[in-house]
């Protein structure tokens, strides 16, 4: 069995080093369980110091393209097409993969090959890589994401390629492409399984997307679960725009 991982790039000198570490890590401890990782990195032209990290590890990669595009989903999309593994991901350039969480993964889908979607919990890291928390899998389903709880799972999310296929390219959004294509997903009847163990580490800080443009992140999901079918006597609707009040009224320094 073979796994991409999409690694778009842009500017992060501080942490993507110690990512594509960790993704060589987990690439050659894969191999030795006869699991192939084939590792596509897309870089938005970055200046230095990270074009410099790039060109050091750019032997272990499978595929580069260092070209601008037009954002982080451009650049998934550009990795799209140059997926060939069985499944896909995308890692972004601060976090990393748990490798023996991957590989429990890896050896999940081995012996469930019917699976379109899998996911597992998320370990919060700061900018030292010290863990924040772990936050455990739940349930993912279409009704409680557009009603309830945007909260997913990316950075321990592999997507079945031959499913994908048909649901085509991310869509562009500057921070929630990936709660509008697990909805996509969803919504074509993924099947769909949750690890129960830490598979990523998300890292969140101050300057992260996370971190520092909250309120796009809200508007963004709001936009997307009205499309998907939110109502305005949600629950979801009301917590949104509670969290929206917030941010305008105690704007963060």
């Amino acid at each position: 069995m073979t796994f991409s991982i999409i690694v778009p790039s842009f500017n992060q000198h501080p942490y993507i080093e110690e990512t594509i570490l960790n993704l060589i890590s987990v690439k050659r401890a894969a191999e030795k369980k006869g699991i192939n990782i084939q590792l596509v990195v897309i870089d938005n032209n970055s200046e230095e110091p990270t074009q410099s990290i790039i060109q050091k590890y750019k032997s272990d990669f499978n595929e580069l393209i260092i070209e601008k595009d037009s954002g982080q989903y451009d650049a998934i999309n550009k990795g799209l097409k140059k997926v060939t593994g069985n499944y896909w991901t995308w890692l972004n350039t601060d976090d990393l993969l748990d490798e023996q969480g991957f590989l429990k993964l890896a050896e999940t889908l081995i012996s469930k090959p019917e699976v379109d979607y899998i996911y597992g919990g998320v370990n919060y890291i700061d900018e030292k890589s010290n863990n924040i928390k772990t936050v455990n899998v739940f349930p993912l389903n279409f009704e409680t994401l557009i009603s309830k709880e945007p909260a997913i799972f990316q950075p321990g999310s592999f997507f079945k390629t031959d499913f994908t296929n048909k649901i085509i390219d991310i869509k562009p959004y500057r921070c929630c492409f990936d709660y509008e294509y697990v909805l996509r997903c969803l919504k074509n009847n993924a099947m769909v399984y949750a690890c129960d163990f830490p598979v990523s580490k998300f890292r969140f800080y101050k300057e992260s997307k996370t971190g520092s443009i909250t309120t796009v992140f809200i508007r963004e999901q709001l936009a997307i679960s009205k499309e998907y079918g939110r109502k305005w006597y949600h629950f979801l609707t009301a917590f949104l725009y509670l969290r929206l009040l917030k941010h305008f009224l105690f704007p963060r320094k």
